[in-house]
């Protein structure tokens, strides 16, 4: 099964324009996707310039993670950042499941579960048993197609 999203996460109620789920607690999701004439910024797949430039407005408001998974079958990667004060204060992170990693990147740091890194460092704390991916509710979603679904059903 694959599980493919990219988003930013906001520590605080995102109340504007851009269609966005709650999650847990005052955490939200803000589905994004880039279009095929848009730059990207490598390693992603769906960040760009305009993108980075939402997430650093909504980091003056409180602490904001971009994230990005693409797996199928269990195999994959995930990739994050992590925003406050309009400033990126770590990241990129990416993490490798079940994959090799032929691709040498610059300036990106290798860790394990980047996205809870990400997730930890804008506040989210995991339960025993359950880490922060899914205290605040990402494993509910596969694709940012289903996010937008359950965005337009609360319209």
């Amino acid at each position: 099964m694959a599980h493919n999203i990219s988003g930013i996460i906001t520590s605080f109620k995102y109340e504007g324009d851009l269609s966005h789920i709650a999650l847990f607690g005052d955490y939200y999701l803000i589905p994004v996707t880039s279009s095929s004439s848009d730059k990207l910024i490598k390693p992603y797949e769906e960040l760009t310039g305009d993108i980075r430039r939402i997430i650093k407005d909504l980091s003056s408001y409180g602490g904001c993670a971009y994230i990005e998974t693409a797996y199928f079958g269990g195999m994959g990667a995930q990739m994050a950042e992590i925003w406050e004060n309009g400033q990126m204060v770590g990241g990129p992170l990416i993490s490798f499941d079940g994959i090799d990693n032929e691709i040498k990147y610059h300036q990106v740091t290798i860790v394990d579960a980047a996205i809870n890194q990400a997730l930890k460092s804008i506040g989210v704390s995991c339960e025993a048993g359950h880490d922060e991916f899914d205290i605040i509710g990402l494993g509910r979603y596969r694709s940012n197609r289903r996010i937008l679904e359950e965005y337009h059903q609360k319209e």
